[in-house]
């Protein structure tokens, strides 16, 4: 081994599990360092100024180092500085972010001599920051109670200088999408130099900007006798009660108007005050998920990692689908379950081979097992956004994008709300698996993704490409119940952003008639209807009317659709990528394609110039289309052969091979 790469390796070993402990007494700033190892070498706290990269260093003696605070004010008026822990020895330097841990959680202090606030926070990706703000005033609340759909909050201001004089103390509620405001005056008492101030926040205010899910930060301001601004700070929360169970940060639940609920909560890192409307099923899933990462913390802090244990999901838990399905039959056929433990998050009905632990996404044990496996396999995002030392996590994803991913988003809505989510899990990626050249790219930009992108196709595609391909098309449709005189047509549109029905809940409205397409098609052709994961559609079949047309949303595994499909009827979905491999006919109906490209999501493809088949508007130019589908094959034969030399030339059926021998290795 390289000797620059044995000393790294050795550092690295010293500090990664390094902990510290925070006191401040007289102006003075003292880090405990713990878990450092007995490696020698000169060992430093490091505060690095988060905006213009400037840090103090303080040697770490007797596990011990300190900072003043006077050096600290020197910087600015307003810094966040991040922790490190550096080691050297001789000429070399490794240096590593201090993660956050609970026994940190609530410092703050104010230094009257320096006029300066201090105050520890933990960062998105759990790690351990501070914020120094010089000002005049310190807040702290004292009560905070429901009444009715409002609330009523109750604190005091201490003034640490004559600077100013106050004459109007209020709560300004900011929504955080599109930064709309509103102003709330606050009754204050005045003695001394504290303010005690009272209020019900009646929300009926907000009511027009009340939409469902938006999340509404709280500041405090203070006005002068000139009405001038002379503080604003987001209410600060640090200390108001133990924030060590995720679920307590959920602090007024109130009733809403029929299903709805207004949410009065504290916030990750920062710890300040927010509010956020939903409904009662988002809640109660939000409030499950707080109620899981209590235990996954606790299980982090007192459980070792589970070396041999691989934890899988597809879509959510919701199906044994996709990329984690062929990659964990792969390892199942090629005995790696002798060596490695399997657990699966999943909520269907299908049976999974191999003897896997099971558990529920809504349960306790998933963020047990969460916590303990090593490896994690998934095709979407976990709701845990903080992975352990130690931990390798191969995200499969589940497509080739035609529609805009990510950073990639310019049009408002949910997708483009949530894409803080997804940079925050992007983070915890070790691997991320992308089927061709074109993805790779996307993913890189859209994701903000730095580490190794795996290129070699997707194992849920080896199954076009398998010697047995024929048998297992028989033996699906058999468990279909399809008729194997008939040809089959697969739809699979996907969602609308703009279609909610509730907290990532989409309807979805067929358009062509049903009936019709029985009357005109139903002697040759079996229709099947895949509607996406995140629709809830209130489709009902009548057996009389459409025995020719089967609804298999709930189905796991679409590849399975694919294989046994003639004909492929989509719009934006990414399915006309994979469903490519089997070069099979493919029809795009996008009869909303104008407002999806410029007012839904848009596109990075043109849909008129480079896909393998015909866009088509209107139910009747998608059923004549069915009726001479041998003419449009032959139509679309040259640019299907390119769509598939550009999107398919690396799947050879040996995806979930390589994928698996990378990460696991042979077997």
């Amino acid at each position: 081994m390289d000797i620059k790469k044995l000393f790294k390796r050795i550092f690295k070993s010293t500090i990664d599990k390094h902990k510290v402990e925070i006191q401040i007494k007289e102006n003075t700033l003292f880090f405990s360092v713990n878990n450092l190892g007995f490696f020698p070498a000169d060992k430093y706290i490091i505060l690095k100024n988060r905006d213009t990269g400037r840090f103090l260093k303080s040697k770490i003696k007797n596990r011990i180092a300190i900072f003043n605070l006077k050096d600290i004010a020197e910087f600015g008026a307003h810094d966040t500085f991040d922790v490190y822990i550096s080691l050297r020895i001789h000429s070399k330097y490794i240096r590593k972010r201090t993660p956050f841990s609970m026994g940190n959680q609530g410092l703050k202090t104010y230094s009257e001599d320096l006029n300066l606030k201090a105050k520890s926070f933990k960062t998105k990706n759990g790690y351990l920051s501070f914020d120094f703000k010089k000002n005049s005033f310190s807040q702290n609340i004292n009560t905070l109670k429901s009444v009715g759909s409002n609330f009523y909050i109750e604190g005091e201001v201490t003034q640490f200088s004559n600077d100013y004089q106050v004459n109007q103390l209020e709560l300004i509620a900011v929504r955080r999408d599109n930064k709309k405001s509103f102003g709330y005056s606050i009754n204050f008492s005045h003695e001394g130099n504290k303010y005690n101030f009272k209020q019900i926040i009646m929300i009926d205010k907000l009511k027009q900007d009340l939409d469902l899910n938006s999340r509404w930060d709280l500041f405090l301001q203070i006005r002068d006798n000139n009405r001038r601004i002379c503080y604003k700070e987001l209410i600060d929360m640090t200390g108001y009660t133990d924030f060590s169970k995720e679920e307590d940060r959920y602090l007024l639940e109130n009733d809403f108007k029929d299903k709805y609920k207004l949410i009065v909560y504290v916030t990750m890192g920062k710890e300040s005050l927010a509010f956020w409307f939903t409904d009662n099923e988002q809640y109660l899933k939000t409030y499950n998920i707080a109620r899981g990462k209590t235990v996954f913390n606790n299980v982090c802090e007192q459980q070792p990692l589970n070396q041999k244990m691989v934890f899988f999901e597809s879509f959510l838990g919701k199906s044994y689908s996709g990329n984690p399905k062929y990659i964990y039959e792969y390892l199942i056929e090629n005995g790696y379950d002798k060596e490695y433990q399997f657990v699966w998050s999943y909520q269907g009905e299908s049976e999974i081979p191999g003897n896997p632990i099971i558990v529920n996404r809504e349960e306790e044990d998933y963020y047990r097992y969460l916590a303990l496996s090593k490896y994690w396999v998934s095709n979407i995002i976990f709701p845990v956004h903080r992975k352990r030392e130690g931990n390798v996590y191969i995200q499969t994803w589940h497509g080739t994008p035609l529609k805009r991913l990510g950073y990639d988003i310019e049009v408002d809505g949910p997708e483009k709300m949530a894409r803080e989510n997804f940079y925050l899990e992007s983070r915890n990626w070790d691997y991320l698996l992308a089927a061709n050249e074109y993805s790779k790219d996307i993913f890189q930009r859209a994701f903000k993704f730095e580490k190794e992108i795996l290129l070699n196709g997707y194992p849920s595609n080896d199954i076009f490409y398998k010697n047995n391909k024929q048998e297992r098309i028989e033996s699906i449709k058999t468990r279909l119940n399809i008729p194997k005189n008939k040809q089959v047509i697969l739809y699979a549109p996907t969602w609308r952003d703009n279609e909610l029905s509730g907290s990532w809940n989409h309807s979805f409205e067929l358009k062509f008639d049903l009936e019709q397409f029985q009357r005109e098609f139903g002697d040759d052709y079996i229709l099947i209807l895949r509607m996406h994961h995140l629709i809830s559609d209130n489709l009902v079949l009548s057996s009389s009317k459409h025995s020719s047309i089967f609804d298999l949303s709930k189905y796991d595994d679409i590849q399975e659709l694919y294989l046994i499909s003639d004909i492929l009827i989509t719009d934006y979905s990414s399915v006309f990528f994979e469903y490519a491999n089997s070069k099979k006919p493919i029809l795009f109906y996008a009869y909303d394609y104008q407002l999806y490209k410029e007012e839904i999501r848009g596109f990075y493809l043109d849909m008129y110039k480079e896909l393998p088949g015909p866009v088509l508007e209107d139910q009747q130019q998608l059923f004549d289309a069915i009726r001479n589908i041998h003419h449009i094959k032959d139509e679309y034969s040259e640019k299907y052969n390119e769509f598939y030399q550009k999107y398919c030339d690396l799947e050879k059926g040996d995806s979930a091979k390589l994928v698996s021998e990378t990460v696991f290795g042979n077997q």
